[in-house]
């Protein structure tokens, strides 16, 4: 004889549900717009790992309810797990490249991180373009001197914090390369075209990070990306988007953009904070490009100094 199922047991598999919901799947119904859940959000992969574990302890419980409950969890693990599992699997390889370009993103934590490393980083990397968050011009000078000669670039500071400022480095052999800053969002802005570049615009980044009480600039800083993702004529945009792909308003703002970790599989890699274990950072630091643009390979690099991982993506035009 099968066992009745009470009117409890229900009850408690729904209010399970939900509550793993808001932990795991917020952004489905944008909740992910406000603190708490902007936050809980950035660590989704390793929520769903936690949740899992609990939900599987709960199926050894002998009470009936305390099994619905488990069940109710596991379902929820198992659709964000479906949400995020195709971020590492790479594209398939495209073919008729055109052109190559390497882009490299270092966050520099209000210019304390290293100069030589970061130098290192770009040299050794062969770096295109460079988007380099909170480095005033002083830091970008300096590190202008260490790579010696061959790079230069161009810095815009809005406070007499660094941590307001954005410079961009750029190959000099790059040709007529034009930069334009513009502070329409919380901290500057700077698009780049012209040369190699021809109409497509490099774009270098900074969003304000989703503080419990700034959540409102935090999003208007990522609807900003709109104008570059659906330009005609493609953008490529690297930075600190202190947002992950779980992110409602980043997936919004990024719409027609594809982000270069994803296409190459590595799009769990978290980036901050740094001195966290890797499953424990949030991939917040980005290189994203319009169609088109295909991303062969992504390395991630610690710097003495930030608390942000490198960015360092090849990207190929396509035909």
């Amino acid at each position: 004889m099968r066992p009745r199922v009470g009117r409890r047991e229900p009850v408690v598999a729904l209010v399970a549900f939900v509550a793993a919901s808001l932990v795991l799947l917020p952004d489905l119904i944008r909740l992910d717009h406000w603190t708490p859940f902007a936050q809980l959000i950035a660590f989704r992969p390793v929520l769903v790992v936690a949740v899992a574990i609990a939900g599987g302890g709960l199926v050894f419980v002998r009470r009936r309810s305390a099994r619905w409950a488990a069940g109710a969890c596991l379902a929820v693990c198992l659709i964000a797990a479906v949400l995020i599992a195709p971020r590492v699997i790479p594209d398939p390889t495209l073919e008729a490249a055109t052109g190559t370009l390497t882009v490299a993103s270092v966050n520099v934590k209000g210019g304390n991180a290293s100069v030589e490393e970061v130098a290192a980083l770009v040299a050794g990397s062969g770096a295109d373009l460079v988007a380099l968050p909170e480095a005033g011009e002083d830091y970008r000078i300096r590190l202008e001197s260490a790579l010696g000669s061959g790079y230069t670039g161009v810095s815009l500071q809005v406070s007499d914090s660094a941590v307001s400022a954005v410079s961009v480095l750029y190959r000099s052999d790059l040709g007529d390369v034009t930069a334009e800053p513009s502070v329409s969002g919380s901290f500057p802005t700077w698009e780049l075209t012209g040369g190699e570049l021809g109409p497509m615009r490099f774009v270098a980044f900074h969003a304000y990070p989703p503080l419990p009480l700034a959540t409102d600039a935090w999003r208007d800083d990522l609807e900003g990306l709109q104008q570059f993702c659906q330009s005609a004529d493609g953008a490529i945009i690297a930075g600190d988007f202190n947002a992950t792909l779980d992110h409602s308003a980043l997936r919004t703002g990024t719409e027609g953009c594809a982000d270069a970790a994803d296409m190459s599989g590595a799009g769990l890699q978290g980036t901050w904070p740094a001195s966290a274990p890797g499953p424990l950072r949030a991939p917040i630091d980005h290189v994203f490009a319009t169609e088109g643009v295909q991303a062969d390979s992504v390395a991630f690099t610690a710097i003495e100094g930030t608390d942000h991982l490198a960015v360092v993506a090849d990207l190929a035009w396509l035909d």
